[in-house]
């Protein structure tokens, strides 16, 4: 049973959700499997609706962005700088809603999580809305 106060348990479905619309997303499409693709995602899309999209938004967020896990590269031995943490998220939350969901065309299902996403990201992130213009991302 899962503890309705312990973040991690709360929203681990949504992160297997998220996770798998990036996973999807990297699978080479071709005429023999986009629709399988394509239901695949459209599958972690709905795992959203009707959930806490702000509280979950805020928990990725947050812990994408303080984890030692997601802040390293090469190899997970080299940490990133904060603001480089914040283009790095920034990017992936543009891949993973606008871009792959688009490719399905799914962008319209995937925009109330877009925009939960965002919304957090740019109440974390100092300068979030000038990173955001260099980065040529709309929320």
């Amino acid at each position: 049973m899962t503890n309705p106060n312990n973040p991690e348990e709360k929203y681990a479905h949504l992160i297997k959700a998220f996770l798998n619309m990036m996973v999807t997303g990297q699978v080479s499409v071709n005429f023999l499997n986009a629709g399988k693709l394509k239901r695949e995602m459209a599958s972690s899309i709905a795992a959203f609706k009707d959930e806490d999209l702000d509280g979950f938004a805020q928990f990725f967020v947050d812990s994408s962005l303080h984890s030692s896990a997601y802040r390293t590269t090469f190899f997970g031995t080299v940490p990133m700088s904060d603001g480089g943490a914040a283009t790095k998220l920034a990017e992936d939350i543009d891949e993973i809603t606008g871009k792959i969901a688009g490719r399905f065309g799914l962008a319209d299902e995937a925009r109330p999580l877009r925009t939960a996403l965002f919304k957090a990201y740019l109440n974390e992130v100092k300068d979030g809305y000038r990173l955001l213009e260099e980065l040529n991302i709309t929320p």
